[in-house]
C-alpha cells in the first residue's frame, strides 16, 4: 500500500483546506453563528499532517504502526470530506431557498430561519478535530518528519546491452520496420530524425530499442552510438553527460550545461549518429528543446530513438510517425513465458504443464514483462498442482506490492495526485468491462475527484482532460471491439485494485464477501435477479459514496432488483454521491413507489443514472417529489424510462448539466416547462415531451432554449398526432426556438398548420441532423433547404402533404443559393397522400441534391412521376411500397432506367439498391450502366420472368424475395463476384445449373428459403468456396448429393449447414458428409440418418462444435473417438 498516501491524501487535504479557507464558507458560518475558529484549527491540523505524508509513505512498508496510522488518517480525511460536503450543500440550499423568497424576506430567511442541520454542528467539528489532533500527536511518537522528499524509483537504469543469443517473440515486423527507418538517409525536421516508440509499461519498448541498437547492420551504418536512460526524474544535465561519456568512453567531471552541450556538439558534428533516450517522461517542450539542441549538428541520416509510455511526449519529440508498440499475441506470450519457465528444457516434455501454462500466458495479455516475471515464478514450481493454484489463485489480485509489475508501479507512482485519485477509482470496473468516457468523467465529478479549474473551464472539460491523459499514458486504452468504448488492461486493473483497496470494492458474480465497513466506492456484478441476500455483506456499511451495478454481458435482459434494496439498503447510505440503477426492470419502480425521499435529502452531490441502456425502464414512471433537494445534481439521465411527468421546482437544480428528458404532466405535482429557464447550464441532449400540456404559451418562452448554448440535441414532442389547438401549438413551437449552436433537431407530432420562421432559417448553421415526424395538420413541408450544414433529413408520417416543391427547397424562384448543398441522407416514410415531387424552380444546371449519398422512399403509395433526375453521388437507394411510382412503365410501355434518372450520374456511384413492391421500377434491371453496384435486393417483383443478363460485375450481395413471376436466372449466369446469395419465396424459379454454380468462385454464404419447388436433390461440392449453407422449406427436396462435376475438395470450406422444414428430405450423400471443417449442423426435419465419415476416411470431419437436431437421429464419429457418438433428438 506504499502508493496510496499521496493518491488519496495529498490532493484531498489540499481540497479540504481550500474549502475551509473560502470566503463563502466563512460568511455562512458567521451568519449562522457557528464557530469558524474550529474550522481554522481543522485546517492547521490538516496542513501539519500533510507535511509528514512523504515520510510516512516511505516508512509504512517497514513499520506496520505507520501503515495503520495512515489508514486512520485516510478515513478521517473521508469523514472531513463528508462533513464539509454537508455544509457546502446547506450553503447552496440556503441560496436556492432564498431565490424563491421575496426580496423583503430573503435576508431574514437566509440568516434567521431555525434549522436542525445546525444543531450539533460545532460538536461534530470538534469531534473530528480531536481525532485529527490525536493523529498529529502520534506522528511525533512514530518519528515522522516534515520536509522529507519522497524517494525516486529504485528501478535499475536501462542499458544498451542484451544477453547473448537473446531471442524475442512477436517483434519481427516491428524490428524490420524500424530497422528500415534507421538505415534510411531520410531526415525530417533537420539532419537528425526522432523516432518515438510509444506503448504501455511492460510492452517491450526498451527491449526493442536494445535489439535495434545492437543489430550488426545498424552498428555498421552509424559512426557514433550512445544510450541514455532518462527515466522519470528528468535531468538534462545528467542525460547530456551520459551521452557524452558514452561517446567519448571517458568520464566527464563538469556539470555545467553549457560546457556539456559544447562538448557533445563537437562529438556529433558531421557524424551520422544513433542516440537512444530510453524511458522519457518529461513532456515539457522547452526542456526537450534544450536537450536536443546538440543533435542538430549531426550528419544527414542521424537518428534518435525515444521510448516513452506517454503519448504527449511522443507527440512533442517525433519528426517521423510515432511507432505504437502493441501487445504480443497469446502464442508469442506463451513462447516467452515458456522460455523463462522451462529454462533450457523443451516445454513439450511437460505436456501437463504446457496446457496450463498457455492459460497462464493468456492472463499476461500480451505484456512481455508480465510473461517474463511469471515465467520466473513458475520455474521455481515445476509441479502441476502449484501451476494450477497460480492460475486460479489470488496472484492476479496482486496481494503484495512486489507482485505489481515494476513498470506499472512506476506509471502510477509518478502520476500527478489528481490523476492518481481518478485512476484508483477505475478499480470499480470489472476486468474487460467497457466504459464510456463521459460516464467515467461524470462519476469522477460526482464523488469529488475533479475540482473546478482556474480560468473558468467546466468540470466536464477538466475531467475529459484527465481521461485523455490516462489514455495517453496507456493506463486506459480504447476497446478493440467495434464499440467506441474504453477498457483497462487486466494488469492495469490489478494495479488499480491494489492501490484502492479498503476504499473501493467489487462484488463479483461468485464467492462470499467480507466488505470493509468503511469502504467508500462499491460496484457489484448485476445478475438476472438480484435478491436481498446478495447485499447482506453490506449490512453495517454506512459510508458508501458509489453504488453501481456492472455487467460484462452486452445484452442483459430481464434483470430484476429486490425491493428491499431501495426500501431498506439505499436509505442507509447517507454519503452516496453516485447511484446507478441502470438495466433493471420492474423492480426499479420501488425507488419511487416506496416514498424514498431519502434520495433527495442525502444524495445531494449526485450523478443519478436511471438510463435503461439495452433494457427500457418503462416501469419507472415517477421521480421523487423532493427531487428539488438534489441541488448538487449535475447529470440526470432518464432515457428509455416510463416517467410520466417531472416533479415541481426542478428549476432549483442549478447545477444540472445533463437532463436528457423533461416530461410535462397535467397534475398539480407536475413541474411546468418554465422551470427549464432556471437551468442555464444544460448541455448535451434534451427531450421535452408532452408539449400539449403547456398551460400558457408564455411558459414556453420562459424555458429560454435560445440561450442554452451548450445544448447540441433537442427533441420537441407532443403526445398525440391529432391536435386540439393548432394555433396554440404553432405559438408554442415558435417560443421554443433553440440556440443557433444546435446540431440535431427532432420534432414529433406537431399539430400546427404552419411553421415558425426560425425553423429552417440559415442562421442555424450547425444543424446536421433533422427529423420531422407525425405532423397531422400540415399541408406543406417546412423550408429547410437553406440549412448550410444539414447532412441528414428524415420526414415521416405527414398525413396531408400532397406535393413537395419550392417551399421545401427554401427558394422563391429568384434565389441563386444552392439548396441542400451538404445533404447526404434523405428519407421519406409513411406519406399516404404524397403525389408529386417537383424539382427546385430556377435551378439551372445545378442538381437539387449535389451530395446526396442515400435516398429512402418508404410507404408512399400515391407518389407518381420520377425520382430526382440528377444524383451524382448517390450510393444507396431504397424504394419500398411505392406502388405507382413511375407507373407508366407497367401500364403502357416499358421505359428504361436511363429515362427515370440520369444514368450517367449513377454509373460510378450507386452501390446499394433495394426495391420492394414497386413494379414501376422494374426497368432498374437494365443495370449495365450501374457498374459500381455491390448490393441488390429485389422484393415483390412481378414484371419479368427472367433476370436481365447485365448484372454488375462488382455485385457481391444479391437477394431475391417474393418474386412470384421469376422463372430463371440470366443465361450467362450470375456475376462471379457474388459472396452472398439469398433466394426467398421464389417458388417458380428454376435452380442454378451446375455450370452457373461452378462459376461462383467467390460465393461464401447461400440461403435458399421457400423457393425452387422443382428442386429434388441439392448438389453439394459444386460451389468452390461455400462456407455457409442454409436450406429452408424446400418442399420437394429429397436428398443432398455430391453433384455432377462436383469436387469433394470444395466441401472443405463448408463450416455451417442449416436445414429446416424440408418434409421430404430423407438422406445425405452415401457414405456421409466429406466436410472436415463442418463445425455447425442444425436441422429440423423428418426422420433421417446423418453419418459423418470415419477416422479412416481421407476427409474425416473434425469434432462438431454445434450439432442441433429435431425429429432426426445424428450419428457422428468424432476425431478421437473409436465408436460413433449418438446425439439424441432435442
Amino acid at each position: 500500500m506504499a502508493l496510496i498516501a499521496e493518491a488519496f491524501l495529498s490532493a484531498s487535504i489540499q481540497t479540504l483546506c481550500d474549502k475551509i479557507g473560502s470566503g463563502e464558507l466563512m460568511d455562512f458560518f458567521r451568519g449562522k453563528k457557528l464557530d469558524y475558529s474550529l474550522l481554522k484549527k481543522l485546517k492547521r491540523t490538516f496542513l501539519a499532517l500533510d507535511a509528514v505524508l512523504d515520510d510516512a509513505e516511505e516508512k509504512q512498508m517497514e513499520k506496520p504502526r505507520v501503515k495503520k496510522w495512515l489508514d486512520e488518517l485516510k478515513h478521517a480525511v473521508f469523514d472531513a470530506e463528508d462533513l464539509l460536503d454537508e455544509i457546502d450543500t446547506e450553503v447552496l440550499r440556503s441560496k436556492v431557498e432564498a431565490e424563491y423568497q421575496t426580496k423583503k424576506t430573503q435576508v431574514w430567511n437566509f440568516f434567521s430561519t431555525p434549522n436542525p442541520f445546525y444543531q450539533g454542528m460545532n460538536g461534530r467539528i470538534q469531534e473530528l478535530l480531536e481525532e485529527l489532533e490525536n493523529l498529529a500527536q502520534q506522528k511525533r511518537v512514530l518519528g515522522l518528519r516534515e520536509g522529507v522528499r519522497g524517494k525516486l524509483s529504485q528501478r535499475t537504469p536501462t542499458t544498451s546491452f542484451v544477453e547473448h543469443e537473446f531471442c524475442t517473440y512477436g517483434r519481427d515486423e516491428d524490428e524490420a520496420k524500424l530497422k528500415t527507418l534507421l538505415l534510411s538517409d531520410d531526415a525530417r525536421g533537420g539532419n537528425a530524425s526522432v523516432i518515438p516508440i510509444w506503448g504501455m509499461g511492460g510492452v517491450g519498448k526498451t527491449t526493442l530499442a536494445q535489439l535495434l541498437y545492437n543489430n550488426d547492420r545498424v552498428k555498421e551504418h552509424f559512426d557514433v552510438r550512445a544510450w541514455a536512460c532518462v527515466s522519470e526524474d528528468f535531468d538534462a544535465v545528467r542525460v547530456t553527460k551520459t551521452l557524452l561519456q558514452s561517446i567519448a568512453s571517458k568520464p566527464c567531471d563538469t556539470s555545467d550545461m553549457s560546457l556539456l552541450q559544447v562538448a557533445l556538439r563537437e562529438q556529433l558534428t558531421g557524424k551520422r549518429f544513433l542516440l537512444v533516450l530510453d524511458d522519457l517522461w518529461n513532456d515539457d517542450y522547452n526542456d526537450w528543446s534544450v536537450l536536443q539542441a546538440p543533435f542538430t549538428y549531426g550528419a544527414r541520416g542521424s537518428k534518435v530513438i525515444v521510448t516513452t509510455r506517454n503519448e504527449s511526449v511522443a507527440s512533442i519529440v517525433h519528426t517521423v510517425p510515432i511507432h505504437s508498440l502493441k501487445q504480443l499475441s497469446h502464442d508469442d506470450c506463451w513462447l516467452l513465458l515458456a522460455k523463462h519457465a522451462f529454462r533450457n528444457e523443451n516445454a513439450s516434455a511437460h505436456p501437463d504443464l504446457e496446457e496450463i501454462g498457455k492459460k497462464i500466458a493468456r492472463k499476461c495479455n500480451g505484456l512481455p514483462l508480465a510473461a517474463k516475471t511469471l515465467g520466473g515464478l513458475l520455474s521455481c514450481n515445476m509441479d502441476y498442482k502449484k501451476w494450477n493454484h497460480i492460475l486460479n489463485s489470488n496472484l492476479w489480485e496482486l496481494p503484495q506490492a512486489n507482485s505489481i509489475l515494476p513498470s506499472l508501479r512506476l506509471s502510477f507512482h509518478y502520476l500527478p495526485p489528481y490523476l492518481k485519485q481518478c485512476f484508483a477509482y477505475c478499480s470499480i470496473f470489472p476486468k474487460d468491462y467497457e466504459f464510456e468516457k463521459h460516464t467515467l468523467v461524470r462519476l469522477w465529478m460526482a464523488v469529488g475527484l475533479i475540482s473546478q479549474a482556474d480560468g473558468g473551464a467546466r468540470m466536464e472539460e477538466v475531467g475529459e482532460n484527465y481521461f485523455n491523459e490516462l489514455v495517453s499514458r496507456s493506463l486506459i486504452q480504447r476497446s478493440r471491439t467495434e464499440e467506441p468504448g474504453f477498457t483497462m488492461h487486466d494488469l492495469v486493473n490489478d494495479l488499480a485494485m491494489f492501490v484502492s483497496r479498503e476504499f473501493c470494492f467489487r462484488m463479483d458474480e461468485e464467492g462470499s464477501y467480507e466488505v470493509p465497513k468503511r469502504v467508500r466506492h462499491l460496484s457489484y456484478a448485476k445478475g438476472d435477479f438480484d435478491a436481498a441476500k446478495k447485499f447482506q455483506p453490506l449490512n453495517g456499511v454506512k459510508y458508501l459514496r458509489t453504488f453501481l451495478p456492472m455487467s460484462l454481458r452486452k445484452y442483459n435482459w430481464d434483470s430484476y432488483l429486490s425491493s428491499k434494496v431501495p426500501n431498506d439498503l439505499l436509505p442507509t447510505l447517507k454519503c452516496s454521491r453516485a447511484l446507478s440503477l441502470a438495466g433493471y426492470e420492474t423492480s426499479v419502480t420501488y425507488l419511487i413507489a416506496s416514498g424514498t425521499t431519502y434520495i433527495c435529502a442525502t444524495l445531494t452531490s449526485l450523478t443519478l443514472l436511471l438510463k435503461g441502456y439495452q433494457i427500457p425502464l418503462y416501469s419507472l414512471v415517477e421521480l421523487p417529489v423532493d427531487m428539488r433537494k438534489l441541488i448538487n445534481l449535475r447529470h440526470l439521465d432518464i432515457r428509455d424510462t416510463g416517467i410520466k411527468e417531472m416533479p415541481v421546482q426542478m428549476g432549483r437544480l442549478k447545477s444540472l448539466r445533463t437532463l436528457t428528458g423533461y416530461v410535462l404532466g397535467t397534475s398539480t405535482r407536475s413541474g411546468g416547462i418554465g422551470e427549464l429557464g432556471e437551468l442555464p447550464n444544460l448541455g448535451g441532449e434534451l427531450s421535452i415531451l408532452n408539449l400539449e400540456n403547456v398551460v400558457h404559451v408564455v411558459d414556453a418562452l420562459r424555458a429560454n432554449l435560445k440561450d442554452k448554448k451548450d445544448l447540441n440535441e433537442i427533441e420537441l414532442a407532443w403526445g398525440r398526432e391529432d391536435a386540439d389547438d393548432s394555433i396554440k401549438e404553432r405559438q408554442v413551437l415558435e417560443k421554443l426556438q433553440p440556440s443557433v449552436n444546435l446540431v440535431k433537431l427532432t420534432i414529433r407530432c406537431y399539430g400546427g398548420t404552419s411553421f415558425p420562421n426560425w425553423l429552417g432559417d440559415s442562421s442555424f448553421s450547425n444543424i446536421k441532423v433533422m427529423r420531422l415526424q407525425g405532423f397531422s395538420t400540415c399541408w406543406a413541408l417546412p423550408s429547410v433547404g437553406q440549412l448550410p450544414a444539414l447532412k441528414e433529413l428524415c420526414i415521416e408520417k405527414m398525413k396531408f402533404v400532397t406535393s413537395i416543391g419550392a417551399e421545401f427547397y427554401g427558394v422563391n424562384g429568384l434565389s441563386l443559393i444552392q439548396p441542400f448543398r451538404c445533404l447526404e441522407k434523405l428519407e421519406f416514410r409513411g406519406m399516404p397522400e404524397w403525389v408529386e415531387w417537383l424539382p427546385s424552380p430556377g435551378r439551372g444546371q445545378c442538381p437539387d441534391f449535389p451530395r446526396l449519398e442515400e435516398l429512402v422512399l418508404e410507404s408512399c403509395p400515391k407518389l407518381r412521376g420520377n425520382l430526382p433526375d440528377y444524383l451524382p453521388r448517390l450510393k444507396k437507394l431504397k424504394v419500398s411500397d411505392c406502388g405507382v411510382l413511375h407507373e407508366g412503365a407497367t401500364r403502357s410501355r416499358w421505359i428504361p432506367w436511363s429515362l427515370i434518372v440520369n444514368a450517367e450520374s449513377l454509373r460510378q456511384s450507386l452501390q446499394d439498391l433495394k426495391i420492394n413492391g414497386c413494379p414501376g421500377l422494374s426497368s432498374l434491371l437494365e443495370t449495365e450502366t450501374l457498374s459500381s453496384l455491390s448490393t441488390l435486393r429485389i422484393q415483390i417483383f412481378s414484371r419479368t420472368d427472367c433476370l436481365q443478363p447485365h448484372l454488375s460485375s462488382r455485385l457481391q450481395k444479391l437477394t431475391l424475395h417474393d418474386c412470384g413471376s421469376l422463372l430463371s436466372f440470366p443465361r450467362n449466369g450470375l456475376p462471379t463476384s457474388l459472396t452472398n446469395l439469398c433466394i426467398e419465396s421464389c417458388r417458380r424459379l428454376e435452380f442454378l445449373s451446375h455450370e452457373m454454380m461452378a462459376k461462383l468462385t467467390s460465393l461464401r454464404r447461400f440461403e435458399l428459403c421457400w423457393s425452387c419447388d422443382s428442386l429434388r436433390s441439392f448438389p453439394l461440392g459444386v460451389f468452390p468456396k461455400l462456407s455457409s449453407l442454409q436450406i429452408w422449406g424446400i418442399k420437394n427436396l429429397e436428398s443432398l448429393s455430391i453433384g455432377e462435376g462436383a469436387d469433394v475438395e470444395n466441401l472443405t470450406h463448408l463450416d455451417s449447414l442449416d436445414i429446416y422444414h424440408c418434409p421430404n428430405l430423407v438422406s445425405f450423400p452415401h457414405g456421409g458428409l466429406p466436410t472436415p471443417n463442418l463445425s455447425s449442423l442444425k436441422s429440423v426435419m423428418q426422420e433421417f440418418e446423418v453419418i459423418a465419415r470415419s477416422n479412416t476416411h481421407p476427409h474425416r470431419p473434425s469434432t462438431f462444435a454445434d450439432i442441433w437436431s429435431s425429429k432426426c437421429r445424428v450419428i457422428c464419429r468424432r476425431r478421437f473417438a473409436s465408436q460413433p457418438t449418438i446425439i439424441s433428438n432435442r
